[in-house]
């Protein structure tokens, strides 16, 4: 099954999404205003020392200095010897808050004026600068890279005992001198091959930040968590992507400079896309997207499904409609199921919906037909990277299944709850409407020659625009050298506007 990804960039935003036998089946949305800088590597150097509270506050080359703990300072980092635990049930993020800790004080760990090697675990707040640690993690897709560590550890979410044993194997057999593993939870089922294939990924990483720590200064970052794109290409590019579709020269620049490093394999699927048409509405992408918004899907055989997503768990309702081609009801019902599965699990997949999940598919009486609905499921959510579980059927005939939660769901991300309805629906949120203006500005400039734009909007959006998004439309002038001009008309709807060539 052929597969392609399309990566739409912008200065305000970055989106991706895999297409799949010519159907949008996931997307991927990062916004630059939320960025973080949790996973960054950062050659630092050591204000103060404070004994009284075990800590040490670091000095970054931010505003805010970052505050190492104690239990934070890695045994590696002050020439202790790590102990093996190659059973450890560490949790496979890159917080390696379950590995050894050094128990001396801080006056004897760290020194003031010392240089000192650190990743940012948690991110400021208010007053507070960055939590800081010096056991550094380097995320794969199937592992985690310790490289100041000889410590293999794996998933406690794993629970299989012979997976676990044999993912540890597997770690143990493919360990590099340079550092230890986390496998994670992601690596069940897959081959050792896979695996080491990943680390060889993580260990040209590795060699390339520490080429660059020889060379940094104190107070400056070293290593910044990779961007979505970068990510995607990381964790999703398998043998199914036969070509990456970048409508960005300078993303596609970056992306060809990173796999020609990293994933030589992948250098030559990519592919610049030059096109004045927007790459996501040549595959009709944004079309799928507001679909994907909506609480019906309709069905080609004139059913329907309602997915009503809830903070408990999301239920999705199969209805039949006007399909009664069928010889009987049970026939209606079976078939209408049938093509209810394959769109459900689209869905899932597009809205990116996690946690509990509960199918009320159209009653069947008969045994047969009810367990092949079960075993269809089972085969279309083979597709789905995603860990699935499927339940049986409930004494109340419905099927309850849980969806492992990757990310944000699609609409969690562009939706806000409606200050109209309180609470009771979702209508697109002022920031989603301010990043969809600057999309069609974008576009427009690129399709049609002008000197200016102008854009009317509702006074809410102009406020944001001139705001907390003023930096955004300066990026945008740059990037298409011509000036924007902002105008707000109470008359227009939040999510209506119009933006005129000048």
């Amino acid at each position: 099954m052929g597969a392609e990804l399309l990566v739409n960039v912008a200065p305000f935003e970055t989106r991706i999404a895999r297409i799949e036998n010519g159907r949008v089946e996931e997307v991927y949305i990062e916004r630059e205003r939320e960025r973080g800088l949790r996973g960054n590597i950062y050659k630092g150097r050591v204000q103060r020392v404070l004994p009284g509270i075990q800590a040490a506050f670091v000095d970054l080359g931010m505003e805010r200095a970052g505050f190492l703990y104690a239990g934070d300072i890695g045994q590696a980092s002050t020439n202790v010897q790590d102990n093996r635990e190659s059973d450890d049930d560490s949790d496979e993020s890159t917080n390696t808050s379950s590995l050894p800790r050094a128990q001396t004080p801080i006056n004897d760990l760290v020194k003031e004026g010392q240089d000192i090697i650190v990743q940012v675990t948690k991110e400021p707040i208010a007053s507070k600068g960055a939590r800081i640690s010096t056991l550094l993690s380097l995320p794969g897709r199937y592992l985690v890279f310790l490289p100041q560590h000889n410590h293999i550890g794996i998933a406690r979410r794993i629970e299989d005992k012979t997976e676990r044993e044999r993912l540890l194997a597997i770690g143990r057999d493919i360990a590099d001198q340079q550092g230890g593993l986390i496998i994670r939870t992601v690596a069940e089922g897959h081959s050792k091959e896979e695996l080491e294939q990943d680390l060889k990924f993580l260990l040209r990483l590795w060699q390339d930040i520490d080429t660059r720590l020889q060379h940094t200064k104190p107070a400056n970052m070293v290593h910044t968590e990779l961007n979505l794109y970068l990510r995607v290409m990381r964790d999703f590019v398998d043998d199914a992507v036969e070509k990456i579709h970048i409508d960005s020269h300078e993303a596609y620049e970056r992306m060809k400079s990173f796999s020609e490093r990293f994933m030589p394999e992948v250098a030559e699927r990519l592919y610049y896309y030059p096109g004045e048409r927007p790459v996501f509405d040549v595959y009709a992408v944004e079309h799928e997207i507001n679909q994907a918004l909506k609480q019906r899907v309709s069905l080609k055989s004139g059913g329907y499904l309602i997915i009503d997503q809830n903070e408990a768990l999301t239920a999705i309702d199969v209805n039949s409609g006007s399909f009664v081609h069928s010889r009987n009801l049970e026939e209606t019902s079976f078939k209408t199921n049938l093509e209810a599965v394959h769109e459900i699990v689209h869905q899932l997949r597009l809205r990116n919906l996690g946690g509990i999940i509960v199918l009320d598919f159209i009653d069947m009486q008969e045994e047969k037909n009810r367990q092949r609905l079960l075993e269809v499921l089972d085969e279309a959510l083979s597709r789905d990277k995603a860990k699935t579980q499927i339940v049986q059927y409930s004494q109340l005939g419905l099927v309850e299944m849980t969806r492992k939660r990757t990310r944000e769901s699609l609409g969690r991300t562009l939706l806000c709850p409606c200050a109209h309805c309180d609470g009771t629906g979702y209508v697109k949120s002022m920031i989603t409407i301010c990043y969809q203006i600057f999309r069609e500005i974008v576009a427009e400039a690129r399709a049609y020659p002008c000197q200016k734009l102008m854009i009317i909007a509702h006074p809410d959006v102009i406020d944001l625009m001139l705001g907390e998004e003023s930096t955004r439309i300066s990026k945008i002038e740059s990037f298409l050298h011509k000036e924007i001009m902002l105008k707000s008309d109470e008359g227009l709807a939040p999510d209506q506007y119009e933006v005129a060539l000048i």
